[in-house]
Parts: C-alpha cells; sequence; structure tokens
C-alpha cells in the first residue's frame, strides 16, 4: 500500500503524470495553451523535445520557461493551476488562449489583455467565493501591453470576458441577451477559473488571448476550416509575443527584450 500522500506531494505527483515530466523540469515562468499547434511551435524553436502523458508539455531551461497544453474547458485549467501553485520557485503564469469576438470592433486575429472575466464556469467556486470577481495580475497585464505596444505598434485591446462552460451558447437567445447587456468583449472556457485559482493560491497569472472567431456575427462561427487557417495565421505570432513576455518578466518586468 503507498504511503498517505499530503496536498503538496499529491499537487505535484499529478502535475507530473498528466505532464509527463519530472517536476524538477519546469521553469518559474509557465505558458498555458489549449491546442498542440503552440506545443510543436514551441519546441521547434526552442530545440527541447515534447513530454506528453494526459497533457503535453516542452521545458527549456535557458529560458527558465516551460508551455503546457492543459486541454479545454474550465475543470482542467483548475487542476493545472492548482498543482503549479505547488512548484517551489513558481514567478507567474500566462495564458495564450482562444476566445470568441463579442465586441463590434473586434477582428480575427487580434489579441484581447483581459482585464477581468465574468465566473460562469462550475470550477472558480471551489477557491473563491462567487462575489470575489476573476481578475488577473496588474504586473503580469503590464508586462503584456509593454510587449504587445513595443512589437506591433499598437495600442493592444482590453476588457471583460465571459468564461462560460456551456458550450452551444450560441444558439441561445436568452444567453446572448445576458452577453450584450453586460457590455462583454469575448467568451472563452478558461480563463475565470485560471485567474480565480491563482488570485486564490498565489499565482501571478495573466492572459493573452488570441480572437479565434466572431460567434454572433453571420457565418461567424469557428468551424474546422476556419480553425485550421487561424492555426496558421495567426498563432506563431501570439506565441512569439508570449515568449517576449516571458523573457521581460524574467528580467524583472522591465520592458520586452529587443
Amino acid at each position: 500500500m503507498t504511503s498517505l500522500l499530503r496536498p503538496d506531494s499529491y499537487a505535484r505527483h499529478t502535475l507530473e503524470r498528466y505532464t509527463g515530466s519530472s517536476v524538477k523540469e519546469f521553469g518559474t515562468h509557465i505558458l498555458l495553451c489549449n491546442f498542440n499547434r503552440y506545443i510543436d511551435d514551441f519546441a521547434r524553436i526552442t530545440g527541447n523535445e515534447i513530454k506528453r502523458g494526459h497533457w503535453s508539455a516542452v521545458h527549456d531551461r535557458e529560458r527558465n520557461l516551460s508551455i503546457i497544453n492543459h486541454g479545454v474547458g474550465s475543470p482542467s485549467a483548475g487542476i493545472v493551476m492548482h498543482c503549479l501553485s505547488f512548484l517551489d520557485e513558481i514567478k507567474c503564469v500566462l495564458m495564450l488562449g482562444m476566445c470568441g469576438g463579442i465586441d463590434d470592433n473586434l477582428e480575427i486575429g487580434d489579441i484581447i489583455i483581459p482585464t477581468a472575466s465574468i465566473r460562469d464556469e462550475g470550477t472558480s467556486p471551489h477557491y473563491l467565493p462567487k462575489d470575489v470577481p476573476a481578475i488577473p495580475s496588474i504586473h503580469v497585464n503590464r508586462i503584456c501591453e509593454q510587449v504587445i505596444t513595443s512589437e506591433l505598434k499598437i495600442v493592444p485591446k482590453s476588457g471583460i470576458l465571459m468564461t462560460t462552460d456551456y458550450r452551444m451558447w450560441e444558439f441561445d437567445n436568452e444567453f446572448i441577451d445576458y452577453i450584450y447587456k453586460h457590455r462583454i468583449m469575448a467568451i472563452d472556457m478558461e480563463i475565470a477559473t485560471l485567474f480565480a485559482v491563482g488570485y486564490a493560491l498565489n499565482v501571478p497569472t495573466g492572459a493573452m488571448m488570441l480572437v479565434s472567431d466572431l460567434p454572433l456575427k453571420k457565418g461567424g462561427i469557428k468551424s474546422k476550416d476556419s480553425a485550421e487557417e487561424i492555426f496558421l495565421t495567426y498563432t506563431q505570432e501570439h506565441l512569439q509575443m508570449g515568449l517576449k513576455v516571458m523573457a521581460a518578466a524574467c528580467q524583472g518586468g522591465q520592458g520586452p527584450l529587443g
């Protein structure tokens, strides 16, 4: 019979099982994503191998950086944040996610820096009371803004997202009315969970979200073909922005590397 596990050892064991990695391999800075294309590109850019368990991960010791594809949805987001919180040297987490753009001024390929996210999912209440807002680390947000302004020569878009575990909401008129009434900029399935768990467990957490579809516009719901086009067109730049944010964070947030 195995010995009883404490919360810290259980979390580390879970992280190792899910990523196929030792906790000693993880950098102090963590990128999160939902898709293997980010993992493949990160491995190619850094020259490091892909570790696979239930999730996939790549570790770059030179950058002191790891990336994890934890899949889709708030339960998985909660698990990965909870486990990462038990890494002794963790400094910050940045999600490179995709979202559906709601605001009329958004276009496919835009990057959003969320300032908060409405908690319409079932995981974060296990970590924070329902009346506590899901907000990112201001420090991480500031670095994201610096990098986007410097690298893309644009003022980054920012606003309130909504995180839901309701997968087919696009066909629910009552739900859509709620979105419009609350002036939600974009919608996703993980951000509020990541922010809430990060706040509850003292892990500075931020996000740079790629607008992958415009679900409330005619023909705007993401399809199999349009999703592939998004991957081919936008994800490499998205990942590069994430790498520059983490390089700046490793330098103490003094601005992006040249």
